[in-house]
């Protein structure tokens, strides 16, 4: 029985060494010391990794502030903006597209547009905080361009919260083809649309630094080919 144990436990591991060589680029590396573990950060009053994004008991939390799902506990962004369909492109887009964010991009949002404090979250929800995204990198900054009037400028930006239609658009993969290590294309989707998180895995660690979490690397350098994440959907 103890030689049995001990040649799992050799097997088990191996398991493990190999899968974290081969996490990356969208594979689920893990939170833990990635750009998204704040669990060292003095303003994370719990020290806990997960906690800044959820929390496993809601008490009626997540209601309060959007109904968005997956246990949120993070205050969300009252924020308004100029979506891509919105602008001059909407004759070069396929897909139905929300006027407003949705879905998960809309929590993505609640750090990266600027307006939430990466800490009001947990029993901070609410209550106005100090620290936000530029205090890390401007360049987290999600819009990165001047506001139009009251909007946050995401016009410029990919579009996000848009229906991915391979059939409206004939440029565009279909929802089976690889999106590298995640999966397929509809593994990545949200309700079937392209949001945030279709292109970043915020659970994942960088394999080459400045990768931005990206499912698929765009250059050689970073491990992969030229545009390989855009060439991942769009036939060009």
């Amino acid at each position: 029985m103890k030689k049995l144990i001990a040649m799992l436990y050799t097997v088990v591991m191996t398991i493990g060494l190999t899968a974290s060589v081969s996490f990356a680029n969208g594979a689920g590396a893990g939170i833990t010391n990635s750009p998204h573990d704040f669990s060292a950060e003095a303003w994370n009053h719990r020290a806990e990794i997960c906690r800044v994004c959820h929390v496993p008991h809601d008490h009626g939390r997540n209601d309060a502030i959007g109904s968005e799902g997956l246990l949120w506990n993070h205050q969300l962004s009252s924020a308004t903006y100029l979506m891509y369909a919105e602008d001059s492109h909407i004759n070069f887009i396929d897909g139905a597209a929300d006027y407003e964010p949705t879905g998960v991009s809309k929590l993505c949002l609640g750090c990266h547009d600027g307006t939430v404090a990466i800490d009001e979250f947990d029993n901070k929800v609410g209550t106005p905080q100090t620290t936000f995204i530029d205090d890390y990198d401007t360049g987290f900054m999600i819009p990165g361009i001047a506001d139009v009037g009251s909007d946050k400028n995401l016009s410029n930006t990919h579009p996000i919260s848009i229906v991915y239609d391979p059939a409206a658009d004939t440029n565009l993969k279909p929802t089976t083809a690889s999106m590298g290590l995640s999966g397929t294309i509809a593994d990545v989707l949200d309700g079937g649309k392209v949001q945030c998180s279709s292109c970043h895995d915020v659970h994942d660690q960088e394999s080459v630094a400045l990768t931005h979490l990206l499912r698929v690397a765009q250059t050689v350098a970073q491990g992969g080919t030229a545009s390989g994440l855009c060439l991942s959907c769009h036939i060009k």
